[in-house]
């Protein structure tokens, strides 16, 4: 059997700086979280389910980001540098003309659609409250996007530790201010949270453009000619991206509609949900760095003509996404209070004791979440997006049902409806696996 050139060092030197800091939209939210849970349950409520409303939409450009990020990586793999600068400017301009429609859909659609989805009127106006601070901050968000794509892909990916640990380190500064109405400034509860986060968004973006000059990126790669809309690449990019964008949008339009399943079990129950994600998230962080580093990866070494690297490739990521999940799940089950205590303030609350079962179940998701996203991120990387996407659509509707069904049709404990998490990983693997050893893949051009 062929053993692949791209070792375990590699792989971990392209994952390491993503792991650590490609997750800003999870530190956001997860910080914004953190402070709502020392106001009140409602507040809390209201900022995951607004943050999620927020991410639903964000993914548009997400999901082109990472189609983006292929090509790029491709192009590297090609040793086509000055194509890369071309494919990231025209990029960059897409991202910014996206970010201005979002913006607007998220002022004007934003509470029309939450009200017609939230039961509770308490968190139905704090979520409005959230997002009306938060939704400029969409522009900030795809525009760091860009260079999200362009670092990764070509495997400078050290550089989004750094932006990531600058936007945090704001956006915890700026969250206990204007919350809480220290060093001066109004206090502002969770219009002063939506404000901070996107404040935090514009550090980052700057971080970036300090890196690119310093480091001679717009002279390597032709960065920033501006020689005018390619509509070749352009075409190029969509291609490659659509099926992407619309993957990551009924992928957290699925979440979100969990959520919306949960919210229908009471204030408590969406609450127990919101730490619970909170957690899962950072957890998870690990195998989303993974999952980046993949979709780099496949498309590198396809590039270089070494389609038949993948399978061995692929099996080395899918070992280090177990090792990664090892020790969060042995915290979860040995510590559960413990772990659950770092996102409630009142170490004796119900609400802690009655999220622990439902930590128990994230647990075995973990597991299953770095499997299935390896293989996953195999299909996208290789550039079969559409396959990728008709994958997500089937797993998604069967997905929802089980929910639906568990929550809404039943009425099950809160913990009983999470069981749908580990079945959406099971699912999403198997059509994944079936795809990849079909071998279709193999003479994709892109």
């Amino acid at each position: 059997m062929m053993q692949t050139s791209i070792g375990y060092r590699r792989i971990i030197q392209l994952a390491l700086p993503i792991i650590l800091g490609g997750v800003a939209q999870t530190v956001i939210m997860a910080t914004d979280a953190f402070f709502m849970a020392r106001v009140d349950e409602v507040s809390l409520a209201a900022v995951g389910l607004a943050g999620l409303f927020f991410s639903s939409v964000y993914v548009f450009g997400l999901g082109f980001s990472i189609g983006v990020q292929i090509l790029i990586a491709r192009r590297d793999g090609e040793k086509k540098l000055s194509a890369i600068g071309e494919i990231f400017d025209n990029s960059l301009l897409i991202l910014l003309s996206m970010s201005l429609i979002l913006w607007l859909g998220l002022e004007l659609a934003g509470p029309f659609i939450l009200k017609r989805l939230v039961s509770s009127g308490a968190v139905y106006e704090a979520s409005v409250t959230y997002l009306s601070s938060r939704s400029w901050g969409i522009t900030f968000a795809l525009i760091s996007l860009a260079f999200r794509a362009l670092f990764i892909g070509v495997s400078q990916s050290a550089v989004i530790t750094w932006s990531t640990f600058a936007m945090a380190g704001a956006n915890a500064f700026l969250n206990y201010a204007l919350i809480f109405g220290e060093f001066g400034f109004d206090e502002m509860g969770i219009r002063g949270a939506g404000i901070a986060s996107s404040l935090s968004e514009l550090v980052a973006i700057i971080w970036f453009l300090a890196h690119a000059f310093f480091n001679g990126a717009p002279a390597k790669y032709g960065l920033f000619r501006w020689k005018g809309i390619n509509r070749a690449e352009v075409s190029r990019v969509f291609s490659i991206s659509a099926p992407v964008m619309f993957q990551y949008v009924l992928s957290h339009a699925g979440w979100f509609l969990f959520f919306i399943i949960i919210e229908q079990n009471g204030e408590r129950a969406l609450a127990i949900s919101v730490i619970i994600r909170m957690i899962y998230m950072f957890q998870m962080v690990p195998f989303w760095g993974l999952s980046s580093a993949t979709n780099t990866l496949v498309s590198y070494v396809i590039g270089e003509g070494r389609s038949d690297e993948v399978f061995p490739l692929l099996r080395k990521i899918m070992t280090l996404s177990v090792l990664s999940a090892l020790p969060f799940v042995l915290m979860n089950v040995a510590f559960p209070t413990t772990i659950l205590g770092l996102a409630v303030e009142d170490k004796s609350s119900t609400l802690l004791i009655e999220a622990v079962p439902t930590l128990f179940v994230i647990s075995g998701a973990l597991m299953l979440f770095g499997v299935a996203s390896t293989i996953f991120s195999g299909v996208t990387g290789s550039g079969n997006t559409r396959t990728a996407l008709a994958i997500e659509t089937i797993t998604i509707a069967l997905y929802l049902i089980i929910a639906w069904v568990l929550g809404v049709t039943l009425h099950l404990d809160v913990h009983l409806i999470w069981l749908t998490e580990p079945a959406y990983f099971l699912l999403m693997a198997l059509f994944a696996w079936l795809y990849l050893r079909s071998g279709r893949w193999r003479n994709k051009a892109i």
